[in-house]
């Protein structure tokens, strides 16, 4: 009997398996969700609220004049007309809504996020559907009810959801290609001439100089530190007892910087940089050394470059 005990509950074990995977996996990727809409998505004010507002106008009036939702199509008046007013209203309203609300909004948030967009946007969007119900009663002299009220705005947000996670994710990127590309300016001219000395606490004490032009990244390696660097114009490396901490006291330079836990990086040797929400990854000397940026080091990295 216990031994039957024991194989029923192997089989539910078993069975549970998959389920619990599927669970865990799923967490991961709510959470995951979650973190990107939390991250930081700063404003420079240098935003055209005018173009933003021809662009929504646009997009009101291809949408209207073409594929006519709302029973536009049983419309027997002059459609182009129509769609022209509500493109009117919607690109005064997107103007608007920037000058008086988005931007004051952005100048008193401590620290603006994707959710902070999203729900900016979302907001923008429930606005001009409330408007265009006004608009809708005036031109076809139809009634006012809770129920095309909450109709409008539920088919504004929920047309408007992909449509503002694609516009916040769009953005995220730019900016993100905009961060990497200050990364790639270098000053060469700052390191010229200039020597370094990396110190061994071995007991053979074997430190390595080299000019700092040609250093290239150092990665912690438990009790010990490779260090690589360019010679003849290849790449080698050297293991120094030594840590992390004391590397980039040596190095005491502005363009050498702590990308990660275990790595730190000459900025004037990047050659390309890549990167995503969780990151990014610099090749520095040839295409065969990657040195990651972390997710938490991603922040002070902007700082530092900037």
């Amino acid at each position: 009997m216990e031994d039957d005990n024991k194989h029923i509950g192997m089989e539910r074990t078993v069975k549970a398996g998959p389920r619990n995977k599927a669970t865990s996996e799923s967490w991961v990727k709510t959470r995951r969700a979650g973190n990107f809409f939390l991250r930081t998505l700063p404003q420079d004010g240098k935003g055209n609220w005018m173009v933003s507002g021809l662009l929504a106008g646009g997009i009101v009036f291809f949408i209207l004049f073409f594929f006519r939702p709302f029973g536009l199509s049983t419309y027997p008046g002059n459609m182009f007309v129509v769609s022209l007013i509500y493109a009117g209203v919607s690109f005064v309203l997107t103007v608007a809504y920037g000058w008086l609300v988005f931007k004051p909004w952005v100048r008193h948030a401590l620290s603006w996020r994707v959710w902070h967009q999203c729900v900016s946007i979302l907001l923008l969007l429930s606005l001009v559907s409330i408007v265009n119900l006004v608009v809708d009663m005036i031109l076809f002299k139809s009634t006012l009810s809770l129920f095309r009220l909450f109709a409008y705005v539920y088919a504004t947000v929920l047309i408007g959801i992909p449509i503002t996670l694609t516009i916040v994710a769009l953005d995220y990127q730019k900016r993100l290609r905009s961060r990497l590309a200050t990364l790639l300016q270098k000053d060469t001219t700052a390191q010229a001439g200039r020597t370094i000395t990396f110190h061994d606490t071995s007991v053979r004490s074997d430190d390595l100089t080299l000019p700092m032009a040609d250093f290239l990244y150092a990665e912690a390696q438990k009790n010990f530190v490779d260090i690589y660097f360019l010679h003849d114009g290849h790449v080698e490396h050297r293991q120094l007892r030594a840590t992390l901490a004391s590397v980039l006291t040596d190095a005491s330079d502005k363009s050498i910087f702590q990308c990660h836990r275990s790595f730190i990086v000459n900025l004037n040797q990047i050659r390309s940089a890549h990167g995503n929400s969780n990151g990014y990854q610099l090749t520095v000397g040839d295409e065969h050394h990657v040195v990651p940026v972390s997710r938490s080091y991603v922040a002070k990295l902007r700082s530092f470059v900037g």
